[in-house]
């Protein structure tokens, strides 16, 4: 029933934007608009802008030169393999027009002192150190990147050199030398990450995954527990139909590699010689091959043009340039109109016509008459094996596929079925979740005016197997409900602050997504890949205590049930833009802002298996923090990091909210270290 309405909004919202595009692409030819469709580039103001933020801290001495000299060769200075600029948009400036963000083309007056930045200040009459590193990144955070230099900085905080003094003639020289340490604090606008497609968050951090893959991949049983016990899994992938397409995909493969052996007229994987086209098949082998080819050429050129944003190209022939890039592939494999007409009529002769047909009349007495005997006594052999054995080797015989294919269709139907069931079924479970299940209860979050401006608070690395030893978990009470129950009793402490403004709520509306360890190591593939999608988290508020834990274990679980399609359609958004492509701009404004409202507080779980990190100059990073920006009407983004057995909170709160901020992460402390369930 919404099918048609839903198919009719994106009709309208895709048109609408193209005009748009192309009206400010035309007045405006010194300028490349911005079509993220991103829920960030919605919301997102000079005022308050998505800059995310990462501190890294560094084991040993500080090298700036080296720091900077690294960024230049890796970011800023790297350049693809036909010369042009790989992260183009890192040296250009970021402007608003007509409401939509812009590209200035023009970056002659990119630099890079401007963003790579070593701190030699002083913070309150003290050098920056352990102990005032908090106020100092906090400080750092609530200023404006100029809007006249693009929407990045990198800036490099060296730890304080009196205390190092201190520590050497107290401890030796060599034991301060391995503690020496720095800190990195990274600021990007999310435009920069959304639409630089090659551009990785590892690549902006200078981070590689330094520990053992096979550990992630092929854990033992207890890691692969803890994994389910995150909220990034708690959605079953359809794995029945997985498999089904992964099969079919191997068949494909399978057969073209087989084609591509007995026809490719450039070579073959054995280095033979060309192969000669005297009859027809060989030629219509080779017309698909060129035909393939040129397909892949194209799409290459057409990405490789979308990226470089070439406007020239948007108005030159498509069908000019295929037909280009045939004439290219023909001259490539030799294939003229004389070989291809010398073919044609040596297959037309009456002799090989003849000689083709009697060879399929050979074929088909032999398979089909002579050989019966045999295919009904494999037949016969691959059913008793299937009977006794549960498979049979003969994959071959009809039994043997139908074993193969039969459960796999069965099951993908199966899936398919509760998928659907589960479409049908969303629009009232979404419809529950918005407007019937959320709380009304005010707190102060929703009383106070916000400026923008944003500030940061992080806890100290609390130690998991310290937790385990203190409290006992199982599969009723598990450690991520633990740790989500330490932060609504931190909240809680945060809003009893405000006891006298305001009530304290007992529950709280807030939504929770996760991120996976890979978000800050890995360089290829969808970098949406490592995110998770949004489930709405009804957080009850009180001091953390067993029934606090069991209840949160119970909304879990309801989540679980619940919110699979909100989970996939954010996962939709995230990947491929679904939501904002169906919708137009103005009624998606007005959602996020009421929703906002209504969700003040987001959760975000950063997880991973251990904590091996590395920069790309080679030194030990002993931590990475991120700071996700709250937008629009949320003002509170709190950041659970786990890494290997490390728990630690990330904080970035609205300045208004300051500086009582950081009574959180005080809490959150003191809870994961003291409370016993």
């Amino acid at each position: 029933m919404l099918l048609p309405i839903i198919i009719l909004s994106f009709v309208a919202a895709h048109y609408s934007n193209q005009l748009v595009y192309y009206v400010l692409s035309t007045k405006y030819p010194n300028l490349l608009i911005s079509q993220s469709k991103k829920i960030r580039t919605l919301i997102d103001t000079p005022r308050n802008a998505g800059i995310f933020h990462f501190l890294l801290q560094i084991r040993g001495p500080c090298d700036f030169d080296k720091i900077k000299q690294f960024y230049e060769q890796y970011l800023t200075n790297a350049r693809d393999k036909a010369g042009y600029l790989k992260f183009p948009k890192l040296r250009q400036q970021l402007v608003t027009c007509w409401g939509h963000y812009a590209w200035v083309k023009d970056s002659s007056s990119f630099n890079v002192n401007n963003h790579i930045l070593l701190n030699t200040e002083v913070y309150r009459g003290r050098s920056v150190n352990d102990g005032n590193i908090q106020e100092f990144v906090s400080d750092l955070a609530r200023k404006y990147i100029p809007s006249d230099l693009p929407q990045w900085q990198v800036i490099v905080i060296p730890t304080s050199l009196r205390a190092s003094t201190s520590t050497r003639e107290a401890e030796g020289s060599s034991e301060n030398v391995e503690n020496d340490h720095y800190y990195i604090l990274v600021k990007i606008h999310h435009l920069i990450i959304a639409e630089e497609d090659d551009l990785h968050i590892s690549e902006m951090l200078m981070l590689e995954d330094n520990s053992d893959q096979l550990v992630v991949e092929f854990g033992d049983t207890c890691r692969r527990n803890s994994r389910n016990q995150n909220l990034a899994y708690f959605v079953r992938k359809p794995q029945h139909i997985e498999n089904l397409l992964r099969h079919i995909g191997q068949l494909i493969v399978n057969m073209w590699r087989k084609f591509n052996y007995n026809f490719e007229s450039l070579e073959t994987p054995d280095d033979c010689n060309r192969l000669k086209v005297t009859y027809l098949s060989q030629l219509l082998s080779l017309l698909l091959f060129i035909l393939i080819q040129a397909l892949i050429s194209w799409w290459k050129l057409r990405k490789i043009a979308k990226k470089r944003s070439f406007q020239y190209l948007k108005y030159r022939s498509n069908t000019l340039t295929f037909n280009q890039l045939l004439m290219q592939e023909m001259k490539r494999r030799n294939l003229s109109w004389k070989i291809a007409k010398d073919a044609l009529l040596t297959s037309c002769h009456p002799v090989n016509v003849v000689t083709a047909l009697a060879t399929i009349i050979v074929q088909i007495n032999i398979n089909g008459i002579i050989l019966i005997p045999y295919h009904i006594y494999c037949e016969l052999f691959a059913l008793r094996e299937l009977i006794f054995k549960g498979q049979t080797t003969l994959t071959s015989s009809y039994c043997g596929r139908l074993s193969i294919y039969v459960p796999l269709v069965v099951y993908a139907q199966i899936e398919f079925i509760k998928i659907c069931w589960e479409l049908f079924k969303a629009p009232v479970n979404i419809y529950e979740e918005l407007f019937e299940y959320t709380t009304r209860e005010p707190n102060i979050l929703h009383m106070k005016s916000y400026s923008g401006r944003k500030i940061v608070s992080f806890s100290k690395s609390i130690d998991a197997q310290r937790l385990r030893q203190r409290v006992s978990f199982n599969k009723d009470l598990r450690e991520s409900d633990f740790t989500l129950a330490c932060v609504a009793g931190a909240i809680y402490d945060y809003f009893r602050t405000y006891a006298d403004s305001a009530p304290v709520p007992q529950t709280l509306n807030t939504t929770c997504r996760t991120i996976a360890k890979g978000y800050f190591t890995e360089r290829l593939g969808d970098k949406a890949d490592n995110i998770g999608g949004v489930v709405f988290l009804q957080l009850p508020l009180k001091i953390p205590d067993r029934k606090h834990v069991q209840q949160i274990h119970s909304i879990i679980e309801k989540i679980r049930s619940k919110q699979v399609m909100i989970y996939l359609a954010s996962m939709g958004q995230t990947k491929h833009d679904m939501i904002t492509a169906l919708l137009p701009r103005v009624l998606t404004k007005i959602c996020i802002n009421y929703f906002s409202f209504n969700f003040p507080v987001t959760i975000t779980k950063i997880h991973g298996e251990n904590s091996e990190f590395q920069t790309l100059w080679g030194q030990q990073v002993d931590d990475v923090l991120l700071f996700r920006p709250p937008q629009s009407k949320t003002c509170l983004s709190l950041n659970i990091h786990r890494f290997g057995d490390k728990y630690r909170l990330a904080i970035m709160a609205d300045t208004e909210l300051g500086p009582d901020h950081s009574q959180i992460s005080r809490s959150f402390e003191n809870y994961m270290e003291n409370a016993t369930l």
